[in-house]
């Protein structure tokens, strides 16, 4: 006789994310799933190849990981505090153009400022010095191959700590995902991040506090991204945590202040002058307010409009702490939705916030979404806003294949998942407040005052169907 066998699958999730069968046994939507995740990869590895062939390097793809080049390339050379100077660092990176760009936008022969800010600390442009010692073409190679592995890595962690969740269909999904897609095509580190963020997560929940620190101040080097979590936990007074971030960011300035000297770490500010303009470094395709605000009111004027975008920060703000009053408690079963809706928050009140940085949202997202008690509202926004601007961003381009045409793509993924942020945001908050306000209603119908005033009547002694009732002992007709 064949022996069936059962799979238990988890209510709520994902047909494609169901656990794997027994050996041998492999559920059929598994398999497809998997399929179907491999083909999303397959699908944006040749897209990247042909924005290759079309337009080079540097000007699309690599963009900006020429940056870093250009930015090492003057860390090396003779006066290593030019490294914030735009007019410095435009050399390196024009020669980079001049070599590997083909694109018909750009005309070698047409002066002028490429180059934009490198807003990291000295000690990123003196690691990145051995990638110029190699071809820049294999530089670049050397790049995607180290985050493309990375990207998998870090989505076998979050498999790993989702019970339930197909492991190879995660990782897939992960790398698949318009965040890490948009990473891997312009060449930026928020790969790693998302796995400092990763290991900061895990480390919170398993009551590591120091090591999560010191996964967290390595965020200082994209500082901005850890603003509002280093503000919560100063407010929870998770002084292990603040210890942690304190030792790893002294590491960061010790390294930078060898690396570069004190003028250096002294003009890094200057790195930051390209963000403070309202409509400076193309905000339309942000994840923040300030790209929110200028979608629905374009011709507001900047004092104006950055008024209006920090009161909506400071709104949001003041939501993700009330959802976080009360005591700290990384164990508790709402943790993993209240560090999601910081890490939302975060994205929407940051005044630079690019779609790549939403890579640091997959541990609490998968979290959160392949738990089981997810809702499918929450699932579908969370599925949509990694997949569907991926195959905006990768498919219908006409030909010939130009830079133009690449962010007329990038500008419809990026307001998708722009919309799916914030709507994910705001579901998630709604979530988490809903529950206190039953809470908050049940207590209060259970209170001795309430039930003094609901009490009911004492009912007569319960009798056999049969037995004879008395007239004067039965109720009235009017109850």
């Amino acid at each position: 006789m064949s022996e069936s066998i059962s799979i238990k699958m988890t209510p709520g999730l994902p047909v494609f994310l169901q656990p794997k069968a027994p050996a041998g046994s492999t559920s059929i939507r598994v398999w497809i799933g998997r399929g179907l995740a491999l083909a999303l990869v397959i699908s944006t590895i040749l897209f990247l190849w042909r924005a290759y062939e079309a337009t080079g390097l540097f000007i699309s793809i690599g963009t900006d990981y020429g940056l870093y080049l250009a930015q090492a390339t003057v860390m090396g050379g003779d006066d290593p505090t030019k490294i914030y100077d735009k007019s410095v660092t435009n050399v390196a990176y024009r020669h980079l153009l001049d070599l590997y760009a083909h694109d018909p936008h750009y005309d070698p022969a047409i002066p002028g400022i490429w180059a934009s800010h490198v807003p990291y600390p000295p000690i990123f442009a003196w690691a990145m010095q051995p990638l110029t010692w190699i071809a820049p073409s294999t530089s670049v190679l050397l790049w995607v191959c180290a985050n493309s592995l990375l990207a998998l890595w870090i989505g076998r962690r979050v498999a790993q700590h989702c019970p339930g969740a197909d492991k190879p269909t995660v990782m897939l999904l992960f790398v698949g995902s318009y965040p890490i897609v948009l990473n891997l095509h312009v060449g930026q580190i928020q790969i790693l991040l998302a796995w400092v963020v990763t290991e900061c997560y895990l480390a919170l929940r398993t009551g590591q506090d120091f090591r999560a620190g010191l996964w967290l101040g390595c965020l200082l080097i994209k500082p901005h991204y850890g603003l509002l979590l280093g503000l919560l936990l100063l407010w929870k007074g998770r002084w292990m945590v603040v210890a942690g971030v304190a030792a790893t960011g002294s590491v960061i300035l010790g390294g930078s202040l060898w690396a570069g000297g004190i003028q250096t770490l002294l003009a890094y500010p200057q790195a930051f002058s390209d963000m403070v303009q309202l409509r400076g470094d193309s905000p339309i395709v942000m994840l923040n307010w300030r790209s929110i605000v200028l979608d629905w009111y374009p011709t507001i004027y900047w004092r104006s409009g950055i008024i209006l975008t920090v009161c909506l920060g400071i709104a949001t703000t003041l939501c993700v702490g009330w959802v976080w009053r009360g005591p700290w408690n990384a164990s508790a079963a709402d943790f993993p939705e209240k560090m999601l809706l910081t890490l939302l928050a975060t994205l929407i009140i940051l005044y630079h916030s690019h779609p790549y940085g939403a890579a640091i949202l997959v541990m609490p997202l998968a979290a959160v979404v392949l738990s089981g008690q997810a809702s499918r509202v929450a699932q579908g926004i969370a599925c949509a806003g990694a997949i569907i601007p991926t195959l905006i961003f990768t498919y219908g381009h006409q030909e010939p294949l130009s830079d133009w045409e690449l962010n007329l793509h990038l500008e419809f993924a990026s307001q998708l998942l722009k919309a799916a942020t914030v709507a994910l945001c705001a579901h998630t908050f709604i979530g988490l407040i809903r529950p206190t306000q039953i809470e908050h209603v049940s207590a209060e119908a259970r209170s001795p005052h309430r039930e003094s005033e609901r009490k009911l009547p004492p009912r007569p002694p319960s009798r056999q169907p049969d037995a004879f009732l008395p007239q004067h002992e039965r109720p009235a007709a009017n109850g």
